[in-house]
């Protein structure tokens, strides 16, 4: 069986596959070590992890996984070229795996161009052309991280996280309503931007595809987009294989 992990900044996404499909996934918040109740019993032949955490912690976690799983995990990479997709990057090492290998699975995916969307921490926005040249991207603070900074550097905004729960551009007649028009509005904009600017480039309506935490309550309000949960985690499949 292959382990495939999606290590972020603030949590470890994991998929567990067999010749037959996915056999078992889930998301881990407190730490990799987590993964051995969950995978207690499965023999594994692969580990394949893409992680955005520094060398220090991927040794260490390779470390780990060769006591407890008698296997040496590989870490994708991006690449300057990989499953029809072209680097726009003139040194490919420098963007974000996660970022790579979404757009490996997206193009796929979307078989033409599209626009590839991750909801984290940050939000991120990659153009795609009609024949995979990545012609660009966007890279932005997530919703948590501009409600943090409202909270942080202002003395009354204390926007409430239940006033999240569905996400809305219309403006607010209280203060947690305008915060939450005010972010969602500039999250769906940068989102129409790069689908614009995909447009004028590619002459064609490009796909849009989602994934990352918040990518549920964004495609609630983008018509016709596309939410792939394990977009990275498909993508390990074409980096590793």
């Amino acid at each position: 069986m292959i382990l495939e992990i999606d290590m972020g900044n603030s949590r470890i996404k994991w998929r567990c596959r067999g010749e037959s499909g996915s056999l078992a996934h889930g998301i881990l918040t407190e730490g990799y070590q987590g993964l051995l109740a969950e995978l207690a019993g499965r023999s594994l032949t692969n580990v394949w992890v893409a992680s955005v955490l520094d060398e220090g912690h991927n040794q260490t976690f390779a470390r780990w996984c060769q006591t407890h799983f008698h296997v040496t995990p590989e870490f994708a990479q991006t690449q300057v070229q990989c499953a029809g997709v072209t680097n726009s990057y003139a040194e490919p090492r420098l963007m974000g795996v996660d970022r790579w290998l979404a757009m490996l699975a997206a193009f796929n995916h979307a078989g033409g161009p599209c626009v590839v969307v991750q909801a984290g921490s940050a939000i991120t926005a990659d153009l795609l052309s009609p024949t995979g040249k990545h012609l660009g991207g966007y890279i932005g603070p997530g919703l948590t991280m501009m409600r943090r900074a409202l909270e942080e550097n202002t003395r009354r905004v204390r926007p409430q996280p239940s006033a999240w729960a569905h996400l809305s551009t219309d403006p607010g007649t209280d203060t947690d309503g305008a915060v939450k028009g005010a972010l969602t509005a500039m999250a769906l904009g940068l989102v129409a931007r790069a689908q614009s600017e995909l447009n004028l480039a590619s002459g064609s309506e490009p796909a849009l595809i989602l994934t990352g935490g918040d990518g549920p309550a964004l495609a609630e309000c983008l018509e016709g987009a596309r939410l792939v949960p394990e977009l990275v985690l498909d993508g390990l499949a074409f980096a590793c294989r």
